[in-house]
């Protein structure tokens, strides 16, 4: 069973990809999910283990970073602000 730190890397990842867009940029849902799913881990050239997810848990991970607003059909807007990793 997951703890409390269950989406802590996707989270950090998607504050990673979030470092690439300006304020106010559209991007569509599967940018970023690639993103995730590639992203390889630090120190070697395997992927993350833990920054895999799917299209059903992105837009959740998305809402609770509360730096992009969906615009419907998949596209997003990254409203820019404080981009904290740890959160």
């Amino acid at each position: 069973m997951a703890g409390h730190n269950k989406n802590t890397y996707r989270i950090i990842a998607i504050h990673q990809f979030a470092d690439n867009l300006k304020s106010g940029e559209h991007f569509h849902i599967r940018e970023c999910l690639t993103f995730l799913n590639t992203r390889k881990a630090v120190g070697s050239n395997r992927r993350h283990k833990q920054t895999q997810t799917n299209s059903n848990q992105l837009p959740m991970l998305l809402r609770k970073t509360g730096i992009f607003t969906c615009l419907g059909n998949g596209e997003w807007r990254f409203d820019g602000g404080i981009v904290d990793a740890k959160t």
